[in-house]
């Protein structure tokens, strides 16, 4: 399940128009030769700052853009003068990215529907009374799990706020410079107004999540820096982005929480989002197709996600009637 972990987070990250190089945290720009020289212990342990004109480390840009967007200035200061915040680096990006076929051939193997089978007998009464209340077929809501988190084998040990940071900064103008250089060389009809665009569309995405998970934060008295999940920005067992945890986020076990790692509160959400959009067992399949864009927009997710979720249907029957 780890191998699938990553591979996830690989599309993921594909799919948002983010380069594998992003992932890995290596940077596009070339190194220039230089002369070796000895370094001191000293330097070693208090190396010079990659921005040393920045007030926070580098997030300038980013922390002037959540100020107007409404983000107050001592939440701004808190996150991102904290010494546990790291410094900004820049972030490639692809102009027009592209998928792998085969990134979720992984889950028609057996052990995925009998994964999702083992969630549904453990959680039954939650699904029972979510898909009562809900409408969305059980085993839709568990496939979706299963591939998102592996029914929370995996959730993710990133800082979002560093995670959604980084995304939220593609714009940013010395990042599409460096950008529109790399693309340049890998393709010399891109033009700057193609890297422009792919940045806008970037932050557009990215930037009201920070604002979402700072309110996250305070609603449940979590320390934002403690929060973990993707390096996409996701986390809890469906993988929901901060804006659809306060969308769509259910208190399923009624304690007065809603956590996303907690199974019961997962599984009415990630029901409530499909519920949102009008997902029903009648509804005609290019409905559904459209519906599980909206979580993913990913055809060989939405393939994935379907295939799975009949598996696991029929597994649940034979289980059942074995009993």
């Amino acid at each position: 399940m780890r191998i699938t972990f990553q591979v996830l987070i690989a599309f993921f990250v594909i799919t948002l128009g983010l380069s594998m190089d992003s992932y890995a945290e290596r940077p596009t720009y070339k190194k220039r030769s230089a002369p070796k020289t000895k370094i001191s212990a000293k330097a070693r342990m208090n190396p010079r700052p990659i921005w040393p004109n920045s007030r926070f480390r580098g997030w300038d840009y980013l922390v002037e853009r959540l100020k107007q967007n409404g983000v107050s200035e001592r939440d701004l200061i808190e996150i991102y003068s904290d010494p546990r915040m790291p410094e900004r680096t820049f972030v490639p990006f692809s102009v027009k990215p592209k998928e792998p076929a085969s990134i979720y051939e992984g889950f028609k193997h057996p052990r995925h529907s009998a994964l999702g089978v083992a969630f549904l007998d453990r959680h039954g009464d939650d699904f029972s009374r979510a898909e009562e209340t809900l409408k969305v077929p059980r085993e839709v809501v568990a496939a979706i799990i299963v591939i998102e988190s592996g029914a929370g084998r995996n959730t993710g040990d990133h800082s979002l706020v560093y995670r959604l940071s980084r995304l939220a900064t593609t714009n940013a103008p010395d990042n599409l410079r460096e950008n529109y250089v790399a693309q340049k060389k890998i393709n010399h009809k891109v033009v700057f107004d193609d890297v422009r665009r792919r940045g806008d569309y970037l932050e557009r995405t990215f930037l009201p999540e920070i604002p979402a998970l700072i309110a996250i934060s305070k609603r449940n008295r979590i320390e934002v820096h403690s929060m973990r999940g993707s390096s996409a920005g996701a986390f809890g067992l469906p993988q929901f982005l901060p804006s659809a945890y306060l969308r769509f986020g259910v208190d399923g076990n009624k304690d007065g929480i809603v956590s996303l790692h907690n199974e019961s509160d997962a599984i009415w959400s990630a029901a409530n989002y499909l519920a949102s959009f009008g997902f029903k067992e009648e509804i005609p399949l290019q409905e559904k197709r459209s519906i599980i864009w909206r979580y993913n927009k990913s055809p060989s997710y939405i393939d994935a996600v379907l295939h799975l979720s009949r598996e696991i249907k029929s597994r649940n029957g034979d289980v059942n009637q074995t009993r």
